[in-house]
């Protein structure tokens, strides 16, 4: 819990959309800073995506919606229970002042700044009362006053590789299930996240079709190649690593002088003359 604006907010999963979104650009040329402080009244902005000085950015094949970062991008996000309305878009704008005010307008100009507002549900009432231009599927712009804001509804983005990111805040089953499994991490491996994530999602009475145990599975599957094989034998105990081996296959990978080692000269004798007794 945290206090925002004099009342008491559930911020878990504006946090966990920004911890996400601080993967996905980390190898972009982009540092993402959650729950900005932009006043003394301790007046948060979700998500601050800002391009980094020593990297060049990466827009290829970027999610939807972001292909038009720019030096400085403030993010306000709304998840299912919150309403996308205009008071939210006016509180960016506000948030947009404040930024300026705090960097200071000489070293940040108005066009170094892009606005986007989030929202899992489509906002019927804020697209439909101001003049809206489509973009892309999911992706629509307006302007207000001196400012254009990009609304990115996540309930009607493609399904596609490139969405995973957000596909994991669609609230949708189906659509977090897909996003789990075509994610790529770049940081981790994000089992914390994800772990807060599912947690999440079962408290808001949604089941999800994906378990963590069975993500864990599927991608040490998809990454196993990567591992050192002696690293992976290493945590089973004999038994468990010649299970489904066959005396044959196992002897096999050994001499004769490897075979015997161990074994008593009584032994060796009491085995050789069985082998001459079923000679004759």
């Amino acid at each position: 819990m945290n206090i925002r604006k004099g009342r008491y907010m559930n911020i878990n999963w504006h946090r966990l959309f920004g911890l996400l979104l601080m993967d996905y650009l980390s190898n972009r040329g982009f540092s993402v800073e959650l729950e900005k402080d932009l006043s003394l009244k301790q007046q948060y902005l979700d998500v601050v995506i800002i391009k980094q000085e020593d990297n060049e950015a990466d827009l290829l094949g970027i999610c939807d919606g972001f292909d038009n970062l720019a030096s400085h991008n403030l993010l306000s996000y709304k998840s299912k229970g919150e309403a996308l309305n205009f008071w939210a878009i006016e509180e960016l704008i506000g948030h947009y002042v404040n930024y300026r005010k705090v960097i200071g307008r000489r070293i940040v100009k108005g066009e170094d700044i892009r606005l986007y507002a989030v929202s899992t549900r489509y906002p019927v009432k804020l697209l439909s009362g101001v003049s809206t231009k489509k973009v892309i599927q999911g992706v629509y712009e307006i302007q207000i006053l001196s400012r254009k804001i990009r609304i990115i509804v996540l309930s009607r983005l493609s399904l596609a590789q490139r969405n995973a990111v957000l596909a994991f805040f669609s609230f949708d089953p189906e659509s977090v299930r897909f996003a789990l499994e075509n994610y790529k991490w770049h940081k981790n491996d994000g089992s914390t996240v994800i772990n807060q994530l599912l947690e999440k999602y079962s408290l808001e009475g949604i089941a999800m079709p994906y378990t963590m145990e069975q993500f864990q599975k599927d991608y040490i599957k998809a990454h196993i190649e990567v591992l050192d094989p002696e690293e992976i034998l290493s945590k089973f105990n004999t038994e468990e690593r010649l299970k489904g081996l066959g005396a044959e296959e196992i002897f096999s990978k050994f001499n004769t002088e490897e075979r015997l080692k161990g074994l008593g000269a009584e032994e060796i004798e009491f085995y050789l003359e069985k082998l001459k007794k079923g000679k004759g």
